[in-house]
């Protein structure tokens, strides 16, 4: 499933309510304890899902964070993709069943009659009767 982008009306409050600097806020972005990057935004604003889209499925500004690129990347990179595949990992370990698709085969050639004279089958066994 592809991952969900944010609506233009959305990005727009997010970005007026960074006051055009960076939102990213602490170490999910590198950033130590409580400490705000605000780097200007008129480099490149990317904007963030706070908690993962993949985990919350949350389009709400109060998901949403107006951030610089290289804090993005910090933490799509360090802590997004890291916790998407673990979330995918648990989701395929959770399922009880494998899925078994049964493939058509061909169907088999019938084997050609035997060629000249046939021999009529003979019994292993001697069944003899008692006079």
């Amino acid at each position: 499933m592809a991952r969900r982008e944010f609506a233009g009306k959305t990005r727009k409050a997010a970005l007026l309510r960074s006051g055009k600097r960076c939102e990213a806020v602490g170490a999910w972005y590198g950033l130590p304890t409580g400490e705000r990057c605000a780097n200007d935004l008129a480099r490149g604003v990317e904007y963030d899902h706070i908690i993962l889209d993949a985990n919350s499925k949350d389009n709400r500004l109060e998901n949403c964070a107006a951030v610089c690129i290289p804090c993005h990347r910090h933490k799509t990179a360090k802590h997004d993709t890291p916790t998407a595949a673990k979330t995918v990992a648990q989701s395929l370990m959770g399922m009880k069943t494998r899925i078994k698709v049964k493939i058509p085969s061909a169907p088999k050639p019938e084997k050609p009659a035997p060629k000249g004279h046939a021999c009529p089958r003979r019994s292993l066994y001697i069944v003899r009767t008692s006079p």
